[in-house]
């Protein structure tokens, strides 16, 4: 799992509720499109926004983190689907207050960097593993260069004796985007993997704000719920694929490793 944990990301100065400033609380929890604030007396007490009326209530479990839980925990999108904001604990008292959109912070793009670095890498020498080349690649390309404008594209950029010396001095397939190896991966029935992880590493690659806002323009306070959860299942898919792709590349190393072998006469088979 993600090694990062709520109090990482959580904000930590938060509004309780007060009866003598109702109205700004109300303001600050519509503008926000926030239900819940928490009483500054009681950790396990919290006020319900509804009808634009303030109801005392207990915080349910559902709607409670501990500090040093894994924000990726299992549980934890069942928790978010149910309540957009979370109370984190400590010690048995609220320590802060976590949102959904506090996702996009930057302790998140900085752990899940490595687990897309690790993809793509073991994805090369998956490739490599079933004995393609670069070759195969542009190959790829070309056939399907009339039908789809992205690959006709890249196989002109590809033809270039710039690009051609560039490919030439790195390993088999760095020249190549993780969308591509993938494809190739899926059209070779070597493995298959979602368009959704290629489009997880392009937000995480160029910074873009994992959870979306409903309407920037309108109130860029709000967030889009859906964005978020996409977001979580495909950051879930990584561990697995990656063990995967690695249990996959090493059945390819065993099964080379016994032929070579077989061919030098050094494999003998065991009489019974």
């Amino acid at each position: 799992m993600i090694d990062i944990h709520f109090d990482k990301i959580m904000t930590r100065k938060i509004l309780f509720y007060n009866t003598a400033s109702k109205e700004d609380c109300r303001v600050f929890c519509n503008r926000r499109n926030i239900t819940f604030l928490p009483s500054k007396k009681h950790s396990n007490v919290c006020y319900s926004l509804a009808d634009d009326e303030f109801m005392e209530r207990y915080i349910e479990e559902s709607q409670r983190v501990k500090a040093t839980n894994g924000i990726f925990d299992d549980l934890v999108l069942k928790k978010f689907e149910k309540h957009h904001v979370l109370f984190v604990y400590g010690k048995n008292k609220i320590i802060g207050v976590v949102h959904f959109c506090d996702y996009n912070r930057d302790p998140v793009f900085i752990s899940i960097y490595p687990l897309l670095l690790k993809l793509e890498r073991k994805l090369r020498m998956l490739l490599i593993s079933y004995g393609l080349k670069n070759e195969d690649m542009l190959k790829f390309f070309e056939e399907h260069a009339e039908r789809n404008r992205y690959y006709s594209q890249k196989l002109e950029s590809f033809k270039s004796s710039k690009v051609q010396k560039e490919m030439g001095e790195l390993e088999p397939f760095q020249a190549f985007d993780l969308k591509d190896l993938i494809a190739l991966a899926t059209s070779r029935k070597i493995l298959k993997i979602s368009e959704t992880i290629n489009n997880l590493r392009n937000t995480i690659m160029h910074a873009k704000n994992i959870v979306k806002h409903r309407d920037y323009e309108v109130a860029h306070l709000i967030y889009d719920f859906a964005s978020f959860e996409d977001f979580f299942k495909s950051v879930k898919q990584l561990k697995p694929k990656i063990k995967e792709i690695t249990k996959i590349t090493q059945v390819m190393k065993d099964t080379e490793e016994v032929t070579r072998l077989k061919k030098a006469g050094l494999f003998l088979r065991v009489k019974e």
